[in-house]
């Protein structure tokens, strides 16, 4: 005569049906890995996000230009990367209307940080460029910053500056891999658009 079933250590029975512990452990160790790797998240967020602005926003206040606010940074900051461009272009880059994009290119061309040019194409065609006073501020802003950072820099150890030079690689790695995601959808979208309407 056949001896029952023993369980087997790590399972428990429940009304003839096997329901396994172990399944339940691995569940439980993933939720908490899920956890622990969530509170990592949120105390590197705590830490990008700690730095007070002020020191920068004072400091832009002194430059010999005069004071320089966040929304002319951004505007030299598009002009630097992009080029000359049209005042419709401009505004959406800043995402303003046109007529908030011609009072700012007003105020920055009468201080001589910008310009407005033709195009060299087409003369009716009116586009917003940087002047040398610009460029060197934005170089200034630049220069600044990288400046602060070195004196920060300078206060960590070799182990610390080599665990900070791993961080900010893998997270600009993973900026570029964002960046193609959101780019190829939209290349793809274009392509559709542009087989349909052929």
């Amino acid at each position: 005569m056949g001896s029952s079933a023993t369980p087997t250590h790590g399972s428990r029975t429940r009304g003839g049906g096997g329901i396994s512990t172990g399944g339940q452990a691995a569940a439980t160790t993933t939720a908490n890995e899920v956890a622990a790797r969530q509170r990592r998240v949120d105390d590197l967020l705590d830490e990008l996000t700690s730095h007070n602005p002020a020191q920068m926003l004072r400091s832009m206040r002194r430059w010999p230009s005069g004071p320089v606010s966040l929304v002319h940074i951004n505007v030299l900051s598009v002009l630097d990367l992009d080029g000359p461009l049209p005042m419709r272009s401009l505004a959406e880059a800043l995402d303003v209307s046109q007529a908030s994009a011609t009072g700012i290119v007003d105020r920055m061309e009468q201080r001589g940080l910008i310009e407005r040019r033709r195009d060299d194409e087409d003369r009716r065609v009116i586009r917003v460029a940087l002047r040398e006073d610009g460029r060197r501020l934005i170089e200034g802003v630049a220069a600044e910053r990288r400046e602060r950072l070195h004196v920060l820099l300078n206060e960590l150890t070799d182990d610390e500056l080599d665990g900070f030079l791993k961080g900010t690689r893998a997270l600009r790695e993973a900026r570029e891999r964002l960046g193609k995601r959101w780019i190829q959808p939209t290349l793809e979208t274009t392509a559709t658009s542009n087989e349909v309407t052929r």
